[in-house]
């Protein structure tokens, strides 16, 4: 067998392309790539400007000249000598990070050594100048990228000569250049993307320029460079300049010119307008700290020992829950709205990972989460935030196409949402418990259902965006102390720490105090009462059992408060709150043993009066059934007057007014006979007077029903009543005669208006109206009960029927006129004189009625009845 030869890779000609412009496929990743080559050179500045973009040479030169259009990039890092531009920069995939983690004291940003092909995907030509401090001269290497775009399968890479030489300061600023000490300075000529588009008018003049890919590309920087984490101290600045471009410039908003330093400052301006978390490794990635911040102020913060280490050792992270208030801020400081600009960014060693933020990139699974619970869990919509790593190993190690890292053992223990066991999902889960089960989503006013709810939210977030409201003037659907009081409840499972992890723990001492002082004062409130009610003997040991059971389940909820809290080592501030607790628990159950003594002294008291009410009681039972007996034998003697004897008083004067009534009935319709046989009578007023009749006709039957109620008291007449409690039992009792497929829901809204009115006429007014509702074929109705001061209560009655048909849509007043009416679907027509009856009838009582509109409430129609008192 003979001695096995070798073969050798050859890198062809193509690879320029394949890791060049065909690997880097956006402009903004690769302008990115060279910031952070600027970056890895200890730079403390870098300058991106752009020049001959609105004439130029570009479609008619072959090559280029001084009008070609050009891309520059400087920066002011060390520089480059001879050997570092032939051993490095033009070894195809070194890079020093593979060696080097850290360097000037900086983390380095570049990973796979191609991010200098950039050139290649901006430009057709580059001319890069470099120079150290060390050196007088400059060096000039010179790339024609064309020259590598060859079909020739045996043409290799290193095959192609580049040309170099070396220029002195007068030569460089001779060819329009600035000379500079130190750094790098990148001239990519003939640009192969349109930066700036021309807007022309129909003779083809230009009247404008497009320039928002300027503003693109600012924004673009200003997400994927994070100044929080890699630039501290101000030590290394991204300026965007377009000479060409400063008229369009000047006449954009502050947060859309383009031309200026590039800077991240969005973050850190949410703090007033939202709730937030951050958690950050600690201690060489041995412990987490965890702080929850709401508007501001800290609610808790926790030390706790890192479950992930050492898979995550040096991470940060901070995310921000926006409620539609906040999100509208959002908008009024940058511009764009919160679901535009991005959601969880990922940074490493100080620049951001594309796609992950990016808006439609679900790279941890939120939107995804939320759907399986939407009220329980946050998607991508409600937060915003960065996780920040730095990596000095490569444990996160980014895909060579840029579109994120691999999904190893350390990405899962970042982002897992499996169980919540991941850096990142520890913190979400508590954020989220605080939001859903503390503050109840942050509700805004208008923040509902309701359609009409939802357009005045609108304009109120329309407000914020202009600069109309301030934060003070917003109003939320829960007061302060409400949310407060609910987060106190949930907050251990909101922190939801495990025992032997915790090393110290704070919880904001006023949620705890407030809680007490809330707690104490009523305490204290029904204590004094109740000494009050014993001293005045308007108490008895039933009452006191009631309040004991009270204090019992009051003294057992502190006693698992405490014990919650001492499952923890807590800081001194959270202590001294505990101990408050722990003396509120003492005088509750100081209470306690007062209020069982004062049940020994009510219990004998009661003893002694036991014998003398018993023998009261006997001479009582014997007194009522001589009374039952007498009653029996008078009522056997009266049998032939029990027609008129047996009835009440108050059914007696009903029968009278029933006669009245039937009376005036009789008389109006023989006054209409008598006008139509003399041929004297108009339509519209026999119409009217047949109305009246139906009206009178219906207080008869009413007052038919009535008379069987022995509890009602002259209900023809006026008296005080409460206006929703008198409608619910209304409709209670006679709802079930109008259809037995009719459905009635209530919504009262703590509402109540006491009215002097007449019940019977507020009876017919009901009967109306649910009449047309049947008759609309409705199968619910709705009444909603809301007061509009302490002297106006407002109903809304709403059914899911075939509601108003259009042909009185652009007129809903005449339904209220007399005799108008309209044929329902059911063929079930009404007369015409409801309605306005029902709407004189209520203005008699001054009240008053209108039509709302369909589709509000049900799908049906809509009306709103007005109660005054005044």
């Amino acid at each position: 067998m003979e001695n096995p030869k070798e073969l050798h890779f050859k890198t062809n000609v193509q690879l320029k392309s394949i890791i060049g412009k065909d690997l880097i496929n956006d402009d903004n990743i690769a302008i990115l790539e060279l910031v952070k080559n600027s970056f890895d050179a200890d730079a403390k500045t870098v300058n991106v400007k752009y020049i001959n973009l609105k004439n130029n040479d570009d479609q008619i030169v072959s090559s280029f000249s001084e009008k070609t259009s050009r891309l520059i990039i400087q920066d002011d890092g060390l520089g480059m000598d001879l050997g570092d531009i032939q051993d490095k920069w033009l070894n195809i995939a070194f890079s020093e990070k593979k060696s080097n983690k850290t360097q000037h004291n900086r983390r380095m940003a570049g990973a796979k050594g191609v991010g200098r092909f950039s050139c290649d995907r901006l430009g057709e030509y580059l001319n890069l100048y470099a120079k150290t401090k060390k050196n007088e001269q400059y060096i000039k290497l010179t790339i024609d990228w064309k020259l590598f775009e060859i079909e020739d399968d045996k043409k290799e890479i290193q095959s192609i000569p580049l040309k170099f030489e070396y220029l002195s300061k007068n030569e460089i600023i001779n060819s329009g250049l600035e000379a500079f000490e130190n750094g790098v300075l990148l001239e990519i000529i003939k640009l192969r993307s349109s930066w700036a588009y021309p807007i022309r008018d129909k003779n083809e003049n230009i009247i404008k320029w497009d320039t928002e890919k300027f503003v693109d590309l600012k924004k673009y920087l200003e997400k994927l460079i994070n100044p929080n984490q890699a630039f501290q101290n101000d030590d290394f600045g991204i300026y965007l300049d377009t000479p060409e471009f400063k008229i369009e410039n000047d006449l954009r908003n502050g947060y859309e010119k383009f031309i200026g330093k590039i800077e991240n400052r969005i973050f850190e301006e949410l703090d007033f307008k939202s709730t937030s978390i951050e958690s950050e490794t600690r201690e060489n990635g041995t412990i987490i700290y965890t702080e929850l911040k709401d508007k501001g102020d800290t609610i808790f913060w926790l030390k706790e020992k890192n479950p992930f280490y050492p898979f995550i050792k040096d991470a940060k992270l901070k995310i921000y829950y926006l409620n539609p208030y906040a999100k509208a801020f959002f908008t009024r400081q940058t511009g764009i709205q919160s679901v535009n600009y991005g959601s969880v960014f990922l940074f490493i060693n100080g620049f951001r990972i594309p796609p992950y933020g990016d808006g439609g990139d679900d790279w941890l699974a939120l939107d995804q989460r939320k759907a399986q619970g939407h009220s329980r869990y946050l998607g991508s919509r409600d937060l915003i935030g960065h996780l920040e790593l730095n990596d000095e190993n490569n444990d996160f190690q980014i895909i060579s196409s840029r579109e994120g890292i691999v999904k190893n053992e350390n990405y899962l223990k970042l982002t897992s949402k499996d169980r919540n066991e991941s850096f990142y999902f520890k913190s979400h889960r508590r954020l989220e418990k605080y939001v859903v089960d503390g503050l109840n989503w942050d509700s805004a006013i208008y923040d509902g259902q309701n359609k009409e709810e939802a357009k005045l939210l609108k304009e109120l977030e329309q407000k914020i965006v202009e600069g109309n409201i301030k934060e003070s003037e917003l109003i939320y659907r829960e007061e302060l102390n409400v949310k407060q009081r609910r987060v106190y409840n949930a907050i251990h499972s909101i922190i939801s720490a495990k025992i032997d992890d915790v090393i110290e723990l704070y919880i904001n001492e006023n949620l705890i105090t407030q809680k007490i002082e809330e707690e104490r004062e009523k305490s204290e409130k029904e204590f004094q009462q109740l000494i009050d009610d014993f001293e005045n003997k308007k108490i008895d040991s039933e009452i006191l059992n009631r309040i004991l059971l009270r204090k019992a389940e009051q003294n057992a909820e502190l006693e698992k408060q405490l014990k919650e809290f001492s499952k923890y080592s807590t800081n001194e501030a959270t202590t001294k709150a505990i101990l408050e607790l722990q003396n509120y628990k003492k005088t509750v159950e100081e209470q306690t043993l007062l209020i069982k003594k004062l049940q020994y002294e009510l219990d004998n008291l009661k003893n002694q009066k036991q014998s003398a009410e018993n023998t009261a009681k006997e001479f009582k039972e014997k007194a009522v059934k001589a009374e039952i007996d007498l009653s029996i034998e008078r009522e056997k003697n009266l049998y032939l007057l029990a027609t008129r004897r047996t009835l009440s008083p108050d059914a007696d004067g009903l029968i009278h007014t029933i006669k009245i009534n039937n009376i005036e009935i009789r008389d109006g319709i023989e006054n209409i006979i008598d006008d139509l046989t003399e041929d004297d009578y108009d339509i519209s007023d026999l119409i009217k007077k047949l109305g009246f009749l139906k009206i009178s006709a219906e207080r008869s039957l009413k007052m038919a029903e009535f008379v069987t109620r022995s509890d009602l008291k002259e209900d023809i007449e006026k008296k005080d009543v409460d206006i929703v409690k008198y409608i619910k039992e209304y409709i209670t009792l006679y709802g079930e005669t109008f259809s037995d497929k009719i459905s009635f829901n209530y919504l009262v809204n703590n509402s109540h208006l006491n009215k002097n009115i007449s019940v019977l006429n507020l009876s017919i007014v009901l009967d109306n109206l649910i009449s047309n509702s049947i008759k609309w074929d409705a199968k619910n109705i709705l009444i909603e009960f809301n007061n509009i001061n302490d002297k106006q209560l407002e109903l809304i009655f709403s059914d899911d029927g075939d509601g108003l048909s259009n042909k009185f849509l652009n007129n809903q007043n005449r339904i209220f006129e007399l005799s108008v009416r309209d044929t329902p679907t059911t063929g079930m027509g009404g007369s015409g004189i409801g309605l306005f009856y029902t709407k004189n009838l209520l203005n008699d009582m001054n009240c008053d009625i209108e039509f709302l509109g369909n589709n509000l409430k049900l799908a049906g129609a809509s009306f709103k009845l007005i109660f005054n008192t005044i």
